[in-house]
């Protein structure tokens, strides 16, 4: 089982990451949908469990349904009203229930959205999932209507990756020809590479199509990050077989070698540069 979940989550991470961001587009708490009014019939409960201190960039916290996961297009999630959090930098922890109404059905997965002020949700930022983070198992919600409740849906929630007050900053150069297939390059900053696994990168940042080279400024939150790189997809593939690293940040005492990068609080780390070669995008 374990495996099984490690595959599809890896696919997740191109679909959810590499593949799609924006705004969510099917809420479930508004009344204007056109939707017949019996639609919802189902309702899941339960608590956000938030342990940290809840960042002053955030606008919304949203939970969001899936009926398969990865999601096959944000259309097809189901999500909650805003959840009152209170964002009060004093307090590190909070207990905060909830209450979203459904279709009845099965979902593979339950999520949380969090969103920054004067931005589109990105489903980057899904800061807590229902289920085993440990093993990356996620727990399915079943409504029928026999049983359209599900209670003590509880997840706890993860703002420290969100609370972005850091940056890095770097260029990135690339070498050969753009290939005609190209569907996505992304630089991606991870931690530790079952970041990747989980598809709940800390940072992502899309890189314009065609460009030589690429300066950027990337917002993350403080911490140590061991891989740093540039990922290239071909179009219509979402899988991490198709996957291709064109190039990583390596170190400078070590060429040859990758670097870590160290960012501390509200610090912005210069010269994390990068090669991209394109020839690494061939099998």
């Amino acid at each position: 089982m374990g495996a099984f979940v490690r595959r599809r989550v890896g696919t997740a991470v191109l679909t959810l990451v590499l593949g799609a961001s924006g705004a969510l587009l099917y809420y479930a708490c508004e009344d204007d949908s056109g939707i017949r009014p019996d639609f919802f019939e189902g309702t899941v409960r339960g608590t956000l469990k938030i342990r940290t201190v809840v960042p002053d960039t955030t606008d919304e916290i949203r939970v969001a349904l899936a009926k398969e996961f990865p999601p096959s297009s944000l259309q097809g999630l189901i999500t909650s009203g805003v959840i009152p959090v209170q964002k009060d930098p004093d307090i590190t922890s909070q207990d905060v229930p909830y209450e979203m109404q459904a279709p009845l059905g099965t979902y593979e997965a339950a999520l949380v959205i969090w969103k920054a002020k004067e931005a589109s949700f990105q489903l980057t930022d899904i800061v807590g999932i229902y289920g085993d983070l440990d093993e990356f198992k996620l727990f399915p919600i079943v409504l029928t209507k026999e049983q359209p409740v599900a209670e003590n849906v509880d997840i706890a929630v993860d703002l420290s990756r969100v609370d972005r007050r850091s940056s890095i900053q770097g260029t990135i150069t690339f070498v050969g020809e753009w290939p005609e297939n190209t569907a996505i390059v992304a630089l991606v900053v991870l931690e530790k590479l079952t970041d990747l696994t989980r598809g709940i990168p800390p940072a992502i940042a899309f890189i314009p199509e065609g460009v030589e080279t690429f300066d950027y400024t990337l917002r993350v939150a403080a911490g140590t990050y061991n891989f740093v790189f540039v990922a290239w997809l071909p179009i219509g593939e979402f899988d991490l077989s198709r996957l291709r690293v064109l190039g990583v940040y390596e170190d400078p005492d070590r060429p040859g070698s990758t670097g870590s990068v160290t960012v501390r609080q509200d610090e912005t780390v210069t010269g994390i540069d990068i090669v991209a070669d394109f020839a690494r995008a061939t099998p």
